[in-house]
């Protein structure tokens, strides 16, 4: 058992798993702030997002792609269903397996919320200088172990 002393000396404000989760409190305010008109999430905007970069995706592609687990990723495709902003339909190359895909109505909502995205991610990135939002970027893509991982089309 850790003694008092010990863990008198750590200072959370020090330490990368509370500052990150700090951060992320941080942009999930800002989000919702910028965007909460919409009634999406950081998560469902991604999947988003995601879908309006390929023709179809399926759920662990999707998974892959945005570092979401494969259960949360299908509550999020079943919201965005319902909504009518993404389909489902089988893989006609694998009647076990589902794709995905934006709708047109996804699509403009996704052109409604760009300048709010940009917004976003500036606010996010305001309090460092110029010269460091590269870095931040290059380094938090490191500690996320991402590379550019894209789902297949």
């Amino acid at each position: 058992m850790a003694s008092k002393q010990n863990l008198g000396d750590l200072d959370l404000s020090e330490t990368p798993g509370h500052l990150l989760r700090r951060c992320q409190q941080r942009s999930q305010e800002i989000f919702k702030e910028v965007l909460g008109e919409f009634g999406l999430t950081q998560q469902q905007t991604a999947l988003l997002l995601t879908l309006a970069r390929c023709s179809t995706a399926s759920i662990q592609d999707l998974s892959d792609s945005t570092g979401t687990d494969r259960n949360t990723m299908g509550d999020i495709t079943s919201r965005l269903i319902r909504r009518g902003l993404v389909v489902r339909r089988r893989a006609p190359r694998d009647a076990r397996a589902y794709e995905l895909r934006i709708t047109t109505k996804g699509l403009r909502m996704l052109g409604r919320m760009a300048p709010g995205l940009a917004k976003v991610q500036q606010r996010i990135l305001e309090p460092l200088g110029e010269s460091e939002r590269d870095v931040f970027i290059r380094m938090a893509r490191s500690i996320a172990r991402i590379d550019s991982v894209e789902p297949s089309s």
